[in-house]
């Protein structure tokens, strides 16, 4: 945390007005005790109002070039990050292999649109491939095998 000069001329400033203001009504009243309690914790609550304003005052936060210039550092040239919510990666739940469809749950993820075809993958290796064909419903769709022997629990991703 790094305290900027304008920080400490701010909490400078709020602890001289306090005891400014506590020299002046000590002067003026009659019933000391009474203002002393009094001022003393309006004294603290300007200079907890001080210590707060010295911080933010303080922080200094790296600008939005500077973020973007570290996350860009971090990545290889030419590759693609895709947020998780933005993929198109599904589960298949059912396959009826008679017909040559399947049906896949794509969670919380994107649907396909109708015609896309997807990869799909046993282990991480490719084994076969779909063509989205529809209907849908909710997170579910149907997509005809295209190529491959497909199980259920194989995973399948955008081609």
């Amino acid at each position: 945390m790094q305290i900027s000069r304008i920080g400490v001329l701010l909490v400078a400033s709020f602890t001289r007005q306090i005891l400014a203001e506590q020299a002046v009504k000590m002067k003026r009243t009659v019933f000391r005790e009474t203002i002393m309690v009094n001022s003393y914790a309006v004294s603290v609550l300007k200079l907890l109002i001080g210590f707060v304003v010295l911080f933010f005052a303080g922080c200094k936060s790296p600008s939005k070039e500077t973020i973007m210039n570290q996350k860009l550092a971090g990545q290889k040239r030419g590759t693609i990050v895709v947020p998780a919510m933005t993929r198109t990666e599904g589960k298949v739940v059912r396959t009826n292999l008679k017909l040559n469809f399947v049906v896949l749950d794509f969670a919380f993820k994107r649907l396909p649109q109708v015609g896309q075809q997807l990869g799909i993958y046993r282990l991480g290796e490719k084994i076969g491939q779909v063509r989205v064909s529809g209907p849908f419903w909710e997170t579910y769709t149907v997509a005809d095998i295209v190529d491959g022997e497909i199980w259920v629990g194989d995973e399948a991703k955008l081609k």
